[in-house]
């Protein structure tokens, strides 16, 4: 057994050691005797195509996975949809995957717009789904404010935009004497799952949120509302932004000497961030994101999860320059816990035994991720807490767990 193997050995064993002898094809959806059919649905055209990352590292898990044997004998037949990010052809990619192409489940989904229009199909159909589409209302549970079940087969493994919002509130409140906090949000639903449990926390603690302003997708300056946080006084500010819009924001702070902290949610790459805002100034100090994994990317404890992904992959599917990025280890994050979720269902393998084997994960170490996973039939979303990216005043990366307390 390789290194590679050994840092898995758990899931690696479970998977390699199952028999497939004496048992019938299943009459299920999307499963034969030797194969599981996954929709991979995604933008892999357009302007959001950055986010493709999500769905090649959940890819490159599974081919892994079939590598070592697959599931009880079962490979993984991974189907890609392009959604563009664009409800309209979101909606035509799940009908496709699942009238057309009969998969068991639909997977990684990034973009919560395109995920809010598939769920009604999706729950019609007693479709499973995991994703990483941030908006609290598609797996809508008590956890993100709700009073109702979660929908029976929508989960997610990693967290929503609820925790990754409340995360960031609690992270900035760890700031000594923070008494003031300003909000640069987009106009949807997304960006309000992120701010608004963030915003809740923040005045549960005795703070003050003294500006919630608008930045629509697609600006290009960030003039007017650096200018209206300067007038505030604030002790940090939280962008609720997709990349290209906190790169503009951070780039406005700078220009305009706004010295406080800002916290960004995770509709951002940290790293190609860093990269965009081409300022060491700006950013040192200043940028501050959710880091969902247990330590840094390249440090020794991820090294196993980089083998994977430069292993499974192609050229097209990887970075064009430089190691894989922030998305590509998300990706990863979402495709263990779908797995396993395989894994715990055992050979019988349906819809419902699939849900109730990822209803039994507690406290589950997917040997990545910052928090552990706990899904059960009232909640299900799986993580609740992160770390925090940020770069010190020379530049160099660092986790912190609080602020101004790094993990190592």
């Amino acid at each position: 057994m390789n290194a590679l193997q050994k840092s898995l050995k758990t899931a690696a064993i479970a998977i390699a050691i199952a028999s497939v002898s004496g048992f019938a094809a299943a009459a299920e959806r999307g499963i034969t005797d030797t194969s599981i059919k996954i929709g991979n649905i995604g933008p892999f055209s357009g302007k959001a195509a950055m986010f493709n990352p999500l769905n090649y590292g959940s890819v490159a898990y599974m081919r892994y996975v079939n590598d070592m044997g697959g599931v009880f004998g079962r490979k993984f037949d991974v189907v890609l949809g392009d959604t563009a990010c664009a409800q309209a052809k979101g909606i035509a990619a799940a009908k496709k995957m699942i009238y057309d192409e009969k998969v068991f489940m639909i997977t990684v989904n990034p973009c919560s717009g395109v995920a809010m229009a598939i769920k009604p199909t999706l729950v019609k159909e007693g479709m499973p789904w995991s994703g990483v589409s941030a908006n609290p209302k598609i797996t809508g549970s008590v956890g993100s404010g709700g009073t109702s079940a979660p929908p029976k087969y929508m989960f997610h493994v990693t967290p929503n935009g609820y925790f990754s919002g409340m995360t960031m509130g609690k992270f900035i409140m760890t700031k000594p004497n923070t008494k003031k906090i300003a909000i640069v949000a987009h106009t949807n639903d997304w960006a309000r799952g992120y701010c608004d449990p963030a915003i809740d926390y923040i005045e549960s603690q005795g703070a003050e949120v003294v500006l919630d302003t608008a930045m629509e997708r697609g600006s290009t300056d960030a003039t007017a509302q650096v200018l209206q946080i300067k007038t505030k006084g604030v002790d940090g500010v939280l962008g609720c932004l997709y990349q290209p819009e906190l790169v503009v924001l951070l780039k406005a702070a700078h220009k305009y000497k706004l010295n406080t902290p800002i916290i960004g949610a995770l509709g951002a790459d940290f790293g190609q961030v860093v990269q965009q805002v081409g300022n060491a100034k700006a950013v040192n100090g200043v940028f501050f994101q959710g880091h969902l994994y247990k330590d840094k990317i390249g440090s020794p404890a991820l090294e196993w999860g980089k083998q994977i992904l430069l292993k499974y992959l192609t050229k097209d599917e990887l970075p064009k320059t430089g190691d894989p990025t922030h998305f590509y280890y998300f990706g990863l994050f979402n495709g263990i816990g779908v797995v396993e979720g395989f894994r715990r269902a055992g050979r019988d393998l349906t819809r419902d035994t699939y849900i109730k084997a990822i209803e039994t994960l507690s406290d589950y170490d997917n040997n990545i991720s910052a928090g552990r996973v706990t899904i059960t039939p009232q909640q299900h979303v799986g993580v609740s807490d992160m770390y925090f990216n940020g770069l010190d005043k020379d530049g160099n990366e660092v986790i912190f767990s609080s602020w101004g307390k790094a993990l190592h």
